[in-house]
């Protein structure tokens, strides 16, 4: 239950920043950078939790762990005001789209 609300914390605070950040809204880039903290350390979490588990369920977490790191890049980027920081973005949502259909299904 609780990894599910961090899960939906950080997509909200993800989604959010990017919005504010095209409006032009002082500080989105430091909500969006929250978002990508959340992320990075349930990526992480998750990374560590499941390393002991099987091969391909540990190496699933851990590529998701290293697309995660991506926001963490464009969250810095947002912060320099550098738009390069979308696709990083890009490269986070593919990776994470493919991964969720690798995934158990058991």
């Amino acid at each position: 239950m609780k990894q599910n609300l961090l899960v939906a914390l950080f997509a909200v605070l993800l989604v959010a920043g990017a919005l504010l950040f095209t409006l032009d809204v002082p500080y989105a880039e430091f909500v969006f950078a929250a978002g990508a903290l959340l992320a990075v350390i349930q990526a992480f979490v998750y990374a560590i939790q499941h390393r002991t588990t099987d091969r391909r369920t540990a190496r699933l977490h851990r590529l998701n762990f290293l697309a995660t790191l991506s926001l963490g890049v464009a969250a810095w980027l947002m912060i320099r005001h550098n738009t390069s920081w979308v696709p990083f973005v890009l490269i986070y949502a593919l990776v994470v789209f493919f991964l969720s259909f690798r995934g158990n299904h058991d």
